[in-house]
Formats: C-alpha cells, structure tokens, sequence
C-alpha cells in the first residue's frame, strides 16, 4: 500500500511576504500554494491509495476565505482521482472556544472520500483504498476546552490537565490496537463489517508531540513546554505499521532503527531565517505486509523558497560598499528572501551607497532587511534607549552596554527581529 504523508502547511503565514502586484495575494501565501500543490501532484504521479494530512492546514482557527479556497482547490485533484483523503485536526486548525467547528470541518461535506478527524475515534476506523482496506487510528491534537468543559474536570491545574491528557491518549492507542487483536481471536466480529486484522496495513495519524522531537529553527522550545508529550514507545504499539505526525516543522524519523517508522513529515515551506539550512518536504510510505522491513519510508523535497542570510564585517575595507556587494555575488540570492547584515565603522558611514547594495540585490525574490551595525568612534559611550529607538537600534545600544553580552549582538538582535515579525504578522 503506498501512501503520502504531510502536514503543517500553514496557509496565512505572511512572514517576510510582500504583495504580489499579478495576483493581490502576499507572496507566501503564493509560495505556501505552490508547494502544495506539488505534494498533491506527487501523490498523484504515485497513484497513492491515501494521503495523509496531520494537522495544521491555516496558521489560524480563523482563516480567510481565500486562505480556504486555496486548500481546496489544492486538494480537489486527490478527489477527482479517488484517493481518499485522512485530515487530522491540528492546534492551529482548531478554535479555542468549545463547540465551534474547525477549520476543516467543512471538508467532510465535499465530493470526494474525505476523513476528517477532529477526536480521537471510538474505534479503529477501516478506510477501502484501491489497494484494500487501511486501518485507521487518528490521534488529532487534544482540545483541552472540550475536556474542562465537563464539571469534574475544570478544578484540575494545567499540569493535571497535561497528564490527564497523556493517560488519556496512551490508553485510547492501546485500546484501538487492542481491537485488532480481539478482532484476530473472533471475539468482536459480527459479520457486518470486514474483520481487523495485522495482516492489514494499519496507521496511527496524530497531531501530537514527541518527547527528544528536534524542533524546527522557527519554533521555540517555550512554545510546546506545555504541551502533552508522548514517547516514541507510547505511540508506535503492535500492530501499527507507520506512525504519521504533524505539529514539529523538522522531518525527522524518532524510530530510525526501529518498527514502526514514527515520523514528523515537517512543513513544507520555511518561516524563517533560522529554517534556511533546513530541507522541506513530505514522506512516501510503502507498506508491504509479506516483506521484511515491513514499512519503507522516503523523504521528498520541495523546492521550498530559498533563505539567505549575509553577514559581513567592512570595517578592514576603505570601500565597505564592494565588500558587501562582492559578499551578495558570491551567495546564491536569486528567487530566495534574503537579508544582509553589515558591519563597518562609524567613520565609514559616509561612503555607504545603501542604493548599489539594493541593486546587487535585484534578482532576490524579496529583500528581508538590510541592516548595519556601526562600532561608535568611542566604544563606551553611554547611550540612551528611548521608546523612539527602533527595535534594532535599541537591542544594539542595550547590548553595547553590557560585556557580558559581547559577542551575542548579532544573534540577540536576529532574535528580537524575529519575536517582532511574529507579532506583526
């Protein structure tokens, strides 16, 4: 059986995006779409027998129409083509009021075999494929309004909250696994539905986090602090063949040596500079109940938008400008978002031609920031930081001030950038 695997598009990202003057739309939204639509058409190339979506389709429960229009439009091919399609609710698909629909709810009332899964199942779901029946655990994320909603439960601490929802899920994995074995020994089947069986190729998709996960450069470790956490052991039960997540934007296996596969398909498309290095894509998956490993899996690429970062320190040149254009020359800046940081001194400042620097620049897709920091003529004047400081001049002042933090100007002020960017957007 093969199927794809993805996640974590997060449609309505607008970071570092501009407005595309063709369309009206914000390029990474654009950028966003055309690597979905990519995944769509290699699941197609492959005559998949079913995708598989693991969460987070909008970067919020409230998208925009177009935001909507561009999801369905991208997976309207898997339909037309009889491939069914598994959604799997993820934290930012889902409201936080109770009671309100998801964000891809709306998707079980289209043409085309759509499952949408915003709980955990009562029972292991069987979904008919071209390649026979897959059995189905869906592990979407946990809405904690839905569980305090209930009156035993909303005196209970967010640490109680958090354990309550790990015992809570290991115990639905084991149960749903459970069936199939039950099923095997003839004490559940009644003949109205095909009987579960190991020898069916079986899938737990979640929405969930891994403990020891290696989390993308755009995300933050204080982000999921809090979040329920599972061990690779946990989740990857007998007789599940692959274990497909969403929710870390990294592709990473945690069962490299192990079965079943659990893997984080990742995102396909980078958010940040701090993701520059960092490969983009989905998983094939082949699950071959007669060979020996039983579950292969394959990491594809997207051509995600390129991000490219210089640094250059002009302050060894007579001529700052050429160092920095001679920098941009030899870095690969077309199509990609790109920001350039310099580095010259205070009387190097007149000879600056901010405009020659734009235009080394002008096959970049777009220009993230050109920013310079300027060593003052005297190293420890004091200076104020007012409120009319920007947010890059006053993180420089602050740290011009303090030599403990010598050394960490650059990555204390991409930082600050970064938070600043995330606010605005």
């Amino acid at each position: 059986m093969k199927l794809l695997h993805t996640a974590d598009v997060h449609l309505g990202v607008k970071t570092y995006g501009r407005r595309d003057p063709e369309s009206g739309l914000n390029t990474r939204l654009l950028d966003i779409r055309r690597s979905l639509e990519v995944v769509v058409q290699q699941a197609l190339d492959d005559e998949v027998d079913a995708f598989l979506f693991c969460g987070d389709a909008y970067h919020t429960a409230d998208p925009t129409p177009t935001q909507q229009q561009i999801f369905a439009e991208c997976l309207q091919p898997l339909a037309d083509a009889g491939i069914p399609i598994v959604l799997i609710i993820g934290n930012h698909d889902h409201p936080v009021t109770y009671g309100r629909a998801s964000s891809l709810d709306i998707f079980e009332y289209v043409d085309g075999v759509v499952h949408c899964y915003r709980k955990p199942a009562s029972s292991v779901q069987v979904i008919e494929t071209p390649s026979g029946p897959l059995q189905l655990i869906p592990l979407p994320w946990p809405i904690r309004s839905q569980i305090l909603s209930k009156d035993e439960y909303r005196s209970m601490t967010p640490e109680e909250l958090r354990q309550f929802i790990e015992e809570r899920y290991v115990t639905y994995v084991q149960r749903r696994a459970g069936e199939i074995a039950a099923e095997e020994r003839g004490q559940r089947a009644d003949g109205t539905e095909p009987p579960l069986s190991s020898d069916v190729p079986t899938v737990l998709a979640g929405h969930v986090t891994l403990q020891g996960a290696e989390l993308a450069g755009s995300e933050r470790t204080s982000l999921i602090a809090n979040d329920p956490k599972f061990t690779v052991g946990q989740l990857a039960v007998s007789p599940i063949d692959y274990v497909a997540l969403g929710h870390i934007h990294r592709a990473q296996n945690r069962n490299p040596e192990g079965h079943p596969p659990v893997v984080y398909a990742g995102s396909i498309e980078r958010v940040t500079f701090k993701e520059r290095d960092e490969d983009k894509g989905f998983y094939r998956v082949d699950i071959m109940p007669d060979a020996e490993p039983r579950t292969n899996v394959t990491f594809v690429r997207t051509e995600a938008r390129p991000f490219v970062a210089i640094q250059v320190d002009a302050r060894d040149t007579d001529e700052p400008t050429e160092k920095v254009i001679d920098a941009i020359a030899n870095a690969d800046v077309a199509d990609a978002v790109v920001r350039v940081r310099y580095r010259v001194e205070e009387a190097q400042l007149s000879v600056i031609e901010q405009g020659r620097i734009r235009e080394a620049l002008a096959g970049a897709d777009t220009i993230a920031a050109i920013e310079r920091s300027v060593d003052p003529a005297e190293r420890k004047r004091r200076t104020v930081v007012t409120r009319e400081s920007g947010l890059e001049e006053a993180v420089r002042r602050y740290v011009s001030q303090h030599d403990e933090l010598d050394g960490m100007e650059d990555d204390l002020v991409e930082a600050a950038l970064d938070l600043q960017s995330e606010i605005d957007n």
